[in-house]
């Protein structure tokens, strides 16, 4: 089958900014979100099904968190960086079909797992599938949309994700109230064939330019030390690590914790709160970049304020939420609790880009995913299991509701740390400027 693309040079979609895309740019937009919207689905499946493998498999709390957490952060974190280098040297689109391809056939075996540690495996397996995931869709966007658009369609496979994880939630949990658990992956490993080979055959590799061979593990390192000696970045990175302890365990046991508290079963838990996250995400992700300009050119201290002043407010909100015994009090203060606590990533992404500077635009990003990611995805959900399974004795079960709200204390103290970057925020930014 001819590419799609094959008429433009290169490969790519209307390099000059001042050119609207083609209908052919709107074709790629539109598979490479298909591609993101089924990568999370796949990634964020788990987090329903929770309650049905531990009654299956016979699983602890502790060991669902390295599951749902440690299992995928290492791996995900570990191998994105190196994935994404390689994909720059014009094996974009190699790269995301064979990614595509791994994280699905592993979420196909998460499906037919019979033992804790075929579904460590696969998840481990996910993890090293999706590194080529986000990283290269976000380069193919860039490759195929000119300057003036690309922010716009940028934002779109970033909308993705709240909708592929309403998806996970109301259709998975849904899936596995029907036919089980177990189909419930092997629906979300379905498609990724026929969206491959879409990939493959009608999206061109786009051409490497000179620029794209310049840099050398040795380059890569001064960076990484540029980086962290600004002070701002290095409390940004650190916060933002620390307050995700909170948000991915919350993201991971929420929908177990409303099935042992609230007696609801996973096709309930998807179809409201999974609902109600998945629109709060979507808004959030859409008020943060216009709410954060807005403030910014206001005062460009704001940068660093907002994400911080969201992650304080969205602390005393997960606790109202955690020990109202009222399901339908508790489902309300869900959604501005996810909305206050989802506004900082956006921020948070614009204030990276600010304090790296031209030279390190991509560096600093992948740092920043790194240490957040590897810290705080990992961490946080397998932190909440471990405590769970040490209060179980004692509250029975019960026991993940405290567990969830002792965690809930690192969006404070995530908040706090990004905060004390205030003050050398502007030093840091002209430092980049002049770099």
């Amino acid at each position: 089958m001819a590419s799609l693309a094959d008429s433009l040079p290169n490969g790519a979609i209307a390099a000059s900014s001042s050119v609207r895309p083609r209908r052919q740019a709107f074709y790629v937009l539109a598979l490479l979100c298909l591609i993101s919207l089924l990568g999370y689905y796949d990634r964020y499946l788990i987090a329903i099904l929770v309650e049905s493998i531990k009654h299956d498999l016979g699983v602890s709390d502790g060991e669902v968190g390295l599951l749902t957490g440690f299992a995928f952060a290492f791996v995900y974190s570990i191998m994105a960086v190196p994935v994404a280098r390689y994909s720059d040297g014009g094996r974009r689109v190699l790269v995301l079909g064979v990614s595509l391809l791994i994280w699905s056939a592993m979420t196909a075996l998460c499906g037919f797992a019979s033992s804790f540690a075929i579904l460590l495996v696969a998840r481990l397996g996910v993890g090293m599938g999706e590194a080529g995931g986000i990283p290269t869709t976000h380069a193919l966007v860039s490759d195929t949309f000119p300057a003036r658009w690309r922010a716009t369609a940028l934002s779109a496979t970033v909308v993705i994700g709240g909708i592929g994880f309403m998806i996970a939630n109301a259709a998975g949990g849904w899936v596995a109230d029907h036919w089980g658990w177990r189909a419930a992956f092997l629906v979300g490993a379905a498609p990724a064939p026929l969206l491959a080979l879409l990939l493959f055959t009608t999206v061109r590799e786009p051409a490497v330019s000179a620029r794209q061979a310049e840099a050398t593990p040795a380059s890569l390192w001064r960076a990484v030390g540029t980086l962290l000696s600004r002070r701002s970045y290095a409390l940004l990175c650190l916060g933002m690590a620390v307050a995700t302890v909170a948000s991915s365990a919350m993201l991971n046991w929420i929908p177990a914790f409303l099935m042992r508290s609230h007696g609801m079963t996973a096709g309930q838990v998807g179809g409201s709160y999974g609902l109600i996250m998945g629109l709060a995400t979507i808004a959030a992700l859409l008020l943060g970049g216009v709410l954060g300009d807005a403030l910014s050119r206001m005062n460009p201290r704001w940068g660093i304020r907002l994400p911080a002043l969201a992650f304080c407010l969205t602390a005393p909100m997960t606790l109202a939420f955690l020990f109202t015994h009222d399901l339908t009090v508790a489902l309300i203060i869900a959604a501005p609790m996810n909305l206050v606590g989802t506004v900082a990533t956006t921020p948070a992404y614009a204030l990276v880009q600010r304090l790296a500077g031209s030279g390190n635009r991509a560096t600093a990003t992948a740092l920043y995913l790194l240490i957040v990611n590897l810290f705080g995805m990992g961490l946080g959900p397998a932190l909440a299991g471990w405590i769970s399974d040490a209060l179980a004795e004692r509250f029975g079960p019960q026991s993940l509701q405290y567990a969830l709200a002792l965690v809930s204390c690192a969006y404070l103290a995530g908040g706090l740390l990004i905060a004390s970057g205030a003050r050398s925020v502007m030093r840091d930014s002209a430092a980049a400027n002049g770099a």
